[in-house]
């Protein structure tokens, strides 16, 4: 049985007695209640994100899984999973990807991809210089990641084509020497949509895993997809790569050259329309932004099904060639400060001092306490549940009035608290969860939106981080208040063996752990317990709730510890996907 704290469910004992009285009577009831009620929360502030009625869908609901679509349907504005055996990539992400088209009869058709690398200028391959009907593409559009949409179009840029110049060693009946620049007819502008790249410059190619993006087919003998899709695919060496590929054959009579690398996985593959495109790397400068490193162009490959292999034309190989007809330099220094880009993506030490965007982490406020928002935190999954730890509420002498956001000064009502039946104090952390109901709906602007639950058993690494919700605290100048100020931090943590505890014991207990090493100053900072573990620090990406905070850490530096949400998941729908007492409502 969920704990209560709605005012009036004392009421509900005389259920049968409301129903037989006249309706007279029934109304006078209901205006008592609402009296009562009100007198009780006029504390609570006039809502801003939230109102009294639920959407028009509501009652309909059966899953939460739906949460993507549901909350974040601009998809071009987040990170949300879709080359063969890829995913979709979204606006912001690949700054530097262009679709190469041809205008036709019925509209322009974008066959290649390609590479701004600088204002003026497109990376492409050699082949892309003529479609199948022997014309040459006469336009390239950059910062659309959906070409059959009007969806980001606003930041999206049409250019002509003024030159297009193919290495001169070239030649279509091989393939080698697959590489070219384009000229556009004006300069692109940057914006966060469009913004050129670097070069990888190292005759090797890097160690690490690598991406390659387009707009090709999404299997072998499929339509060209219309949204650009990423995939991540492994560096293959000369001697393993020569088996993959008919090299015996006239387009290669020197089989695989130095100027070109192979690359592969099991389940992704570029795949044809992806020509052109880049294959990429991304490192950080020293003030931690990540920059975009263009290793090879997407040339040729097997038919892209499990198991295929592309070919690459290596960059690094024509780096003169490059510098020669774009008269520029494209040296590391150089680039970095020659490129002026919007909006790149930058990676800290490990402690933001900024709040998640979208907000969802919420506080759990008491009446008549005046304790700090961040000495209970919550996470909103719907439009009026939020989740938080149990150990939070039971530490308590009373359950929680209100909840509140720190994007603005309203607080909202809370109407239930359901602790999970498993919990108990001091026991099996892996029931370290309670969900709180409110007693208004998220109205569901962008600025205040839903996490969405992270419904698979593991957190695979290639996710990149976790971030733990935590704050911090510092005395005010003024020392005759000593009045405490406390602001909210997330602690980055690279996933590391799928988020699984080293503990034993705290493996069987199915928690949520990592490890890090910030060298802060005792006790300055301090875990949000009950707020989100997320993959979400940043604006555009869609927030997934990977946990809630326990407290089972002892602070902010070194092993952090969390209850998965996963394993809950039936349970949190049966509490929030269960509408039997919500459509009673007490009202004049």
């Amino acid at each position: 049985m969920p704990y209560t704290i709605r005012h009036f469910h004392a009421f509900q004992q005389f259920g049968a007695e409301i129903l037989s009285w006249n309706m007279r009577t029934f109304v006078l009831f209901c205006a008592l209640v609402e009296v009562f009620v009100r007198s009780q929360t006029q504390d609570v502030k006039a809502a801003q994100y939230f109102t009294e009625t639920p959407p028009f869908d509501y009652y309909q609901r059966k899953t939460l899984a739906d949460c993507p679509t549901r909350f974040y349907a601009d998809l071009d504005r987040y990170n949300v999973a879709f080359a063969f055996g890829g995913e979709r990539a979204f606006r912001g992400e690949f700054q530097h990807m262009v679709a190469i088209g041809w205008t036709t009869e019925e509209g322009i058709k974008y066959l290649c991809g390609g590479t701004l690398i600088t204002p003026s200028y497109v990376l492409t391959a050699a082949h892309c210089a003529i479609n199948g009907e022997g014309n040459e593409p006469d336009t390239v559009r950059l910062g659309d990641t959906d070409l059959n949409s009007a969806a980001d179009d606003d930041l999206a840029q049409q250019i002509k084509i003024r030159n297009f110049k193919k290495h001169p060693q070239y030649r279509p009946s091989r393939k080698y020497f697959d590489i070219a620049l384009i000229e556009l007819e004006h300069p692109a502008e940057n914006s966060e949509a469009v913004c050129e790249a670097c070069l990888w410059l190292e005759k090797e190619t890097p160690s690490e895993i690598l991406s390659a993006i387009g707009f090709g087919a999404l299997g072998f003998g499929e339509n060209l997809s219309p949204t650009l899709q990423k995939v991540k695919l492994a560096t293959i060496n000369h001697t393993e790569c020569i088996p993959r590929i008919p090299t015996s054959t006239r387009a290669l009579p020197n089989g695989l050259l130095k100027e070109q690398f192979c690359a592969g996985s099991e389940t992704m593959d570029t795949c044809e329309g992806d020509s052109g495109g880049p294959i990429q790397t991304e490192k950080l400068d020293v003030i931690g932004l990540q920059i975009p490193l263009i290793v090879g162009v997407v040339s040729f490959g097997t038919p892209c099904t499990e198991g295929s292999t592309g070919v690459y034309t290596r960059v690094a190989s024509y780096r003169k060639w490059i510098e020669s007809e774009t008269n520029q330099t494209f040296g590391y220094v150089d680039c970095l400060r020659n490129s002026k880009c919007y909006d790149r993506k930058k990676l800290s030490t490990g402690i933001s001092f900024t709040p998640s965007h979208p907000a969802f982490r919420i506080s759990l406020r008491w009446f008549g306490s005046n304790h700090s928002q961040y000495r209970c935190g919550a996470t909103l999954i719907d439009y009026r549940f939020a989740i938080t730890s149990a150990s939070c509420i039971s530490e308590k002498s009373s359950l929680p009035g209100f909840i509140e956001s720190a994007l603005s000064a309203e607080t909202i009502r809370v109407d239930d608290v359901y602790i999970h039946p498993n919990y108990s104090d001091g026991a099996k952390p892996e029931n370290d969860i309670a969900l709180v109901k409110l007693a208004m709906y998220l109205i569901g602007k962008e600025e205040l939106l839903p996490a969405c639950l992270w419904r698979e058993s593991e957190i695979k690494e290639e996710f990149g981080n976790m971030y733990y919700s935590a704050y911090a605290s510092q005395y005010q100048l003024d020392v005759r208040t000593r009045e405490d100020l406390d602001f909210q931090l997330t602690i980055k943590r690279e996933i590391t063996n799928n988020g699984r505890c080293v503990d034993p014991l705290q493996q069987r207990q199915n928690l949520l752990c990592s490890s890090g090493n910030i060298p802060l100053i005792p006790s300055v900072c301090k875990l949000d317990y009950g707020g989100p573990i997320s993959n979400s620090a940043y604006y555009r990406f869609l927030p997934y709730l990977y946990g809630v905070v326990t407290n089972l850490s002892s602070g902010c530096g070194d092993h952090l510890v969390g209850t998965r949400v996963y394993p809950h998941i039936d349970w949190i729908e049966s509490i929030v996907l269960d509408h039997t007492n919500d459509r009673l409502v007490f009202s004049t």
